[in-house]
């Protein structure tokens, strides 16, 4: 059966009324609630006081740690030896790796890609780099990880090879990062 809706113009002599929506054995109902004065926008608040809830009842915030900052990370292929870096988390939620110093201290190559973050501290990141040597390439990295406290995290995940003579091969990777700025 359908009810009656009661509207009033907004500003009118009337003053307005509150219309609430109920949902009662399994049907919409429409409640008016008595007239209500029109709220003056200009009037200042209303102090109140309210009671403080015991400690046990208090809530307390936790601050999840972010990536956000310089790590100095070591890399271990499964097919290579561990090799070091840095690893470059920025807040826009991109990355750049730079790894494998060479002889003159430079990075043999510098990798970028995109990081999230996730409930309790998890990370996903995942970026590409050059295959330097002779086989080159392009490697497709993705780690899923955890931030172990605010200076150090851990990961392991794939990194998938394309070689520019077309081969291809998948290989685990781990990673552990310390920050260091």
């Amino acid at each position: 059966m359908r009810k009656k809706q009661s509207t009033t113009t907004i500003g009118g002599p009337t003053a307005r009324r509150a219309v609430g929506v109920a949902l009662a054995a399994g049907f919409l109902t429409l409640a008016v609630a008595a007239p209500q004065p029109a709220l003056a926008l200009t009037a200042a608040p209303t102090a109140t006081t309210a009671k403080s809830a015991p400690a046990t009842d208090s809530v307390t915030a936790t601050t999840v740690p972010s990536p956000v900052g310089t790590w100095s990370v070591t890399t271990q292929e499964s097919d290579h030896p561990a090799s070091t870096g840095t690893l470059f988390f920025y807040a826009d939620h991109t990355l750049r790796l730079e790894a494998h110093p060479g002889p003159d201290g430079k990075p043999v190559f510098i990798g970028t890609g995109e990081w999230h973050s996730g409930y309790g501290g998890t990370l996903h990141y995942e970026f590409t780099h050059p295959l330097p040597g002779t086989r080159t390439g392009t490697a497709y990295v993705e780690l899923d990880g955890v931030l172990t406290s605010s200076t150090g995290f851990s990961a392991c995940g794939l990194t998938k090879r394309v070689y520019d003579d077309g081969g291809t091969e998948t290989v685990t990777i781990v990673m552990t990062g310390t920050k260091t700025a």
